[in-house]
């Protein structure tokens, strides 16, 4: 079991060990209300512990196929990250999207040894999101921008670094900085007003 911390809310401390099974999906609303609240939680800091949110959202992962969720576009967002290990703000922000619809998957990006960069873009995408959680990952993200340029893609950008450290925002003026995670949501919806037309 993971360790947690002394402040670990029960609610969160008693899905560590949950069996999913014997616990009634939840409806799509109480998903919704209980991924937000989660959400809420961890950008206040100090609220949840590792494991808290670990649990919060392995819970959240089993409940969204039973939710009956309908996704509205069939293009989905990247999520972009310079790690090999998947950061849990990219895991919150996919599940988030998926909670309102919209499709994403995550993209890792890495160097190669010859100093460029392994990804595979398609052209028809019109929106990235990357998550910087780390200080050493934004010399990898100046060079993913510099490749970008060319390329006709609003880019959404945000992380730990930004939260410490606004400041920086200003070395990225070609991105925009949502106020919190959930503003992802209105962003998305505004930049490519098909993604809130639900389609069948």
């Amino acid at each position: 079991m993971p360790a947690m911390c002394k402040n670990s809310l029960p609610l969160y401390a008693n899905l560590l060990e949950a069996d999913y099974t014997q616990v009634p999906a939840l409806s799509l609303d109480e998903l919704r209300n209980f991924t937000y609240s989660t959400i809420e939680k961890w950008e206040e800091g100090n609220c949840l512990s590792a494991a808290d949110l670990t649990a919060a959202l392995e819970f959240i992962k089993y409940n969204i196929p039973l939710a009956g969720i309908k996704y509205r576009d069939n293009q989905a967002i990247p999520i972009c990250y310079f790690s090999k290990v998947i950061p849990k703000s990219a895991e919150v922000l996919q599940s988030l999207l998926q909670i309102e619809g919209i499709k994403s998957y995550q993209m890792p990006i890495l160097q190669k040894p010859d100093g460029s960069l392994d990804l595979e873009l398609d052209d028809r995408h019109k929106i990235l999101i990357v998550t910087i959680p780390l200080y050493n990952h934004l010399n990898s993200f100046k060079n993913f921008l510099q490749f970008m340029q060319p390329k006709k893609l609003t880019i959404l950008a945000g992380g730990n670094v930004f939260y410490l450290k606004p400041s920086l925002k200003l070395n990225f003026g070609s991105c925009i900085f949502p106020e919190n995670i959930k503003d992802i949501i209105w962003l998305i919806n505004k930049i490519n007003p098909s993604a809130s037309e639900e389609k069948v």
